[in-house]
């Protein structure tokens, strides 16, 4: 995402990661590492809180099921700030045709809010 002041903007970022044979988790992870120097240069940052792991990934019926480490839940920047997170970690396992929605999990447990007012209970879609 780009900080454009008080607007957020989302912006796609294009990586070149190593082939594997779970290119989904790849690129979460690369998402999880943060902005690159080059990206930082050109104003991209993060909503994912530091210290985020994924856990794990499956994809059942057009529906990623992300599993975090509890460190997922410490967004100090708020409710815009969750909201962008969201945004970050859906929008880039969408980016896949096998993927239609995303279905947080904390720890291996479906939660019913990131934070007041930002449900997870349900998968997301963009």
């Amino acid at each position: 995402m780009q900080d454009g002041g008080a607007d957020l903007l989302l912006v796609k970022a294009n990586r070149k990661l190593k082939v594997s044979d779970s290119p989904l988790i790849d690129c979460l992870n690369a998402l999880l590492a943060g902005p690159t120097a080059e990206e930082k240069n050109r104003g991209l940052v993060s909503f994912v809180p530091p210290g985020t792991r994924l856990i794990s990934a499956q994809v059942r019926q057009n529906t990623v099921y992300l599993n975090f480490n509890e460190e997922f839940r410490y967004n100090t920047l708020g409710r815009e700030g969750c909201a962008a997170q969201l945004k970050q970690i859906v929008w880039t396992a969408t980016e896949f045709s096998t993927v239609h929605n995303v279905q947080i999990q904390i720890e291996g447990k479906t939660v019913d809010f990131l934070v007041e007012g930002i449900m997870i209970r349900n998968p997301i879609g963009r």
